[in-house]
């Protein structure tokens, strides 16, 4: 997987070059929106308008995706947080020098980074799914004495971690054909010509951070909606 450029380079203590990247990421998305809503005014200024735009255009697209306004309080916080994040880390790839040089490369195009957010967002979806329902009604799910139900249990297992495939791997095969796309082009004509293939990567890196929070808010609501139907 290393040799076929799947994973990240590394750096200095086990560190790879995409691991650095998204730590960067991080930091830039944390302190940009506490600068940003640090000083909450009554009549907010332009650049609390701007970031309290960002937060309600986010919550009411999950909230479109549940239709019940207590299940998008629930899920919000890990979409609006996995939708910036997801979105700064595909766009990131747009900066001159990243993907040209090794040791800078957007996380979106490393299969580990993906895999980790498609992992994260699952075990926040059946924690928070266990928080709501409780771990006895839960388990129901996936343990019965009934032998067709054990087994239709053990399939459902199956399907979760089809889930956390397909969500990684879905994202990383996306990005990862943006970013070489973006790289033979450049390293062909770079002036004029790849500006039409810029804009695309943005479209589609917004696109798929738009569909991974929308899988997320789904698997959730699915998850708890069958829980509490059992």
């Amino acid at each position: 997987m290393h040799v076929l450029g799947l994973t990240g380079e590394h750096l200095f203590l086990g560190i790879t070059n995409t691991y650095f990247i998204a730590i960067l990421c991080a930091c830039f998305i944390f302190f940009t929106f506490f600068f940003g809503l640090k000083n909450k005014k009554l009549i907010p200024s332009k650049t609390q308008n701007f970031f309290e735009w960002i937060i309600e255009s986010i919550f009411n697209f999950v909230d479109n995706i549940t239709g019940n306004r207590e299940r998008t309080k629930e899920i919000f916080p890990i979409c609006a947080t996995i939708f910036i994040y997801v979105l700064c880390s595909n766009l990131i790839e747009l900066i001159p020098g990243v993907g040209v040089f090794p040791f800078l490369r957007s996380p979106s195009s490393d299969l580990m980074f993906t895999f980790s957010v498609a992992i994260f967002s699952m075990i926040y979806i059946h924690g928070k799914a266990i928080s709501k329902i409780g771990i006895s009604t839960y388990l129901k799910k996936y343990f019965s004495k009934n032998p067709l139900y054990s087994f239709i249990g053990a399939l459902e297992g199956i399907g979760e971690l089809a889930r956390v495939f397909s969500l990684g791997l879905r994202l990383f095969g996306n990005l990862f054909a943006g970013e070489i796309l973006l790289m033979v082009v450049s390293s062909l004509i770079a002036f004029i010509v790849p500006l039409p293939f810029l804009a695309l990567e943005v479209i589609v890196g917004l696109i798929q951070a738009l569909i991974f929070s929308s899988l997320i808010a789904i698997f959730y609501v699915v998850t708890v909606q069958v829980e509490e139907h059992g």
